[in-house]
């Protein structure tokens, strides 16, 4: 559930509000990961029950406005937020081993015994208390040119901790953060402009899965930080966006322990620095075209002679896309689009997970139904049915199959 509501006070103030709640009940959630165990495919399965549990609580107030100094003048905003994050698991995970093997080659090998466990409600086992606190004003010149905007965000992260006898740890982590953000940009004419900016944001820890053995845990927050530089241009009635980012971020690695299983951890960062393009506009009459690539140099510096120096797990080097859209009528408009992922790798630069191409086609109506607007939607998704590996961390999917949504929306 949301609620955004704005409240004009005169010409130069506005308030607004912003509250949200989010709750999932998981009541029996089975997990299933798999270990590779050679070049050949071979791998090993478990599964495992584990009830998840979890709840967002978010509120904020501020003010918006403007004023003028000199020949300056000031867009502000002023706002103070608060989020309650309550997460939890399972007393009891049951984990179930059952002999499994297979190969990822092969398929389904058609003798698995049914997994059977016993149920364990979940708790709330973590709860964050986030307040934060953000103040940002961007000064323009009269002309228009010259745009400069400076802020900065305050945030404090409590956390408490409940045990599965339900016992009460108050305040076992305590941390704040400072996080400035500014950036300037000059329009040398109406089509053409340069700008450059830096950020900064305190964020939560991420909350550990499946097949680690300290899952359901939140990892300490951490810090990012980003520089951009780029330019913007328009030729005829195509815009173009061309920009350099340097990315740096916490790292999260795999402790493999003694016994064969592995720990989830904070262990140095990763810097991810690269080039995007992205470009829109018309390029012949009833034609549109958008579509864009990235380059990233990126890799990681850790304590562990395993990952440092190497590249993040299931980066790619290069992504791209681009869709034409043809607008037959106001009314009527057929979309193609391609989508290119370039190759990566997993368990550090192990094994290369090679790179795909896949296609989309969509249609877009509009309509009415007595006199209400009605727009629908028909998109079919990977429309060749390519199948692919997709890489995501230390994990490897099979890429999502042909797929058709269908979708409409009203304007009451």
């Amino acid at each position: 559930m949301t609620l955004n509501h704005e409240q004009k006070i005169n010409d130069h103030l506005t308030a607004f509000l912003n509250a949200g709640h989010f709750k999932q009940d998981w009541y029996y959630y089975v997990g299933f990961s798999k270990t590779l165990l050679n070049q050949n495919g071979d791998f090993s399965a478990s599964s495992d029950n584990y009830s998840l549990l979890e709840k967002r609580d978010y509120l904020q107030l501020g003010l918006r406005g403007d004023f003028k100094t000199g020949d300056l003048k000031h867009d502000y905003t002023v706002g103070v937020d608060r989020m309650w994050h309550y997460y939890g698991g399972p007393r009891d995970s049951k984990e179930v081993t059952n002999g499994w093997f297979g190969n990822i080659y092969q398929g389904d090998p058609g003798n698995w015994e049914k997994p059977s466990f016993g149920q364990s409600d979940a708790y709330y086992r973590d709860r964050n208390r986030i307040t934060g606190v953000t103040v940002a004003d961007t000064v323009s010149t009269s002309n228009d040119k010259l745009h400069v905007l400076l802020g900065y965000n305050n945030k404090l992260i409590k956390r408490d901790r409940y045990l599965p006898d339900e016992s009460h740890q108050r305040n076992n982590g305590h941390y704040h953060g400072h996080s400035p953000f500014y950036g300037i940009n000059y329009a040398f004419s109406p089509r053409f402009s340069v700008y450059a900016n830096h950020t900064e944001e305190f964020v939560e820890g991420a909350i550990v899965g499946s097949g680690y053995t300290n899952k359901g845990e939140s990892l300490d927050p951490y810090k990012t930080k980003e520089n951009e530089i780029g330019l913007k241009f328009k030729t005829g009635d195509f815009f173009h966006k061309l920009s350099y980012f340097d990315i740096k971020q916490a790292n999260a690695a795999d402790k493999f322990n003694s016994d064969g299983t592995k720990t989830l951890t904070q262990d140095g960062e990763q810097r991810h620095r690269g080039i995007e393009y992205t470009g829109t506009g018309t390029i012949a009459r009833k034609w549109n075209l958008i579509g864009g690539f990235m380059h990233l140099n990126t890799n990681v510096s850790s304590s562990s002679a395993a990952s440092n120096g190497k590249r993040p797990n299931g980066v790619p080097d290069w992504t791209a896309n681009m869709g034409v859209e043809y607008k037959a009528s106001d009314d009527f408009a057929v979309l193609a689009r391609g989508n290119y992922v370039g190759p990566s790798h997993i368990l550090n630069e192990r094994y290369r997970v090679p790179g795909y191409f896949t296609m989309d086609l969509g249609l877009k109506y509009n309509t009415k139904v007595n006199t209400t607007p009605l727009t629908l939607n028909a998109m079919c998704y990977n429309v060749f049915d390519k199948n692919y590996w997709s890489a995501s961390g230390n994990t490897l999917h099979l890429g999502g199959p042909r797929t058709f949504m269908l979708s409409a929306e009203m304007k009451l």
